[in-house]
């Protein structure tokens, strides 16, 4: 996995728990490397699962959520990293759309010999559904990353986890939301 992964997992621990709970997970996670990652570096992703169960386990706060909570810090990163690449896209379904065809493949020339997720996406009768493979457990990441899309583009709509049959794989539905009846 990508060591921009790991960089800004680490970062978003600094900011959210602070520098000496971050510390304490590094600790507590045990890993060969101590932490030290570089944005260009490749590392095994149970790297990033050992970090996560650590910090999950010293702020007593439920996995899922941290990597929810994760994902939508790593989308305001995205941000922040990438601002033409955000300001391609006018809507959360055209950005969505264009993950697999665009983004990613952008990402595999910035970061040669990245595997990034299979994300999809297509209609249906509520809306539009997300599809996200990976061989990686962390599609709760990309729930976020979805999550903080949302909120970027400002639209009216929710993202709701729809059970998946296969491992590997996490199906989201965004739904609009309509404002005449709140």
């Amino acid at each position: 996995m990508k060591g921009v992964i790991f960089v800004e997992l680490i970062n978003f621990m600094d900011e959210t728990f602070g520098s000496d709970f971050t510390e304490q997970v590094i600790e507590e996670a045990n890993l060969p490397n101590q932490a030290a990652f570089t944005a260009v570096g490749f590392y095994p992703s149970e790297y990033a699962g050992q970090l996560v169960t650590a910090a999950s386990r010293l702020a007593d706060a439920n996995a899922t959520e941290v990597c929810e909570a994760f994902g939508r810090f790593l989308f305001q990163r995205f941000e922040i990293r990438f601002p033409d690449l955000m300001g391609r896209y006018g809507s959360t379904r055209e950005m969505l759309d264009h993950v697999q065809s665009h983004i990613h493949e952008e990402v595999k020339i910035i970061y040669p010999g990245a595997n990034p997720p299979s994300v999809t996406t297509r209609e249906c009768e509520e809306g539009f559904e997300v599809l996200y493979r990976s061989h990686r457990a962390f599609a709760h990441i990309a729930f976020g990353l979805v999550q903080q899309c949302i909120i970027f583009y400002g639209e009216a709509c929710e993202v709701s986890w729809r059970d998946s049959s296969h491992p590997g794989e996490a199906r989201f539905l965004i739904t609009a939301i309509n404002r005449s009846s709140e």
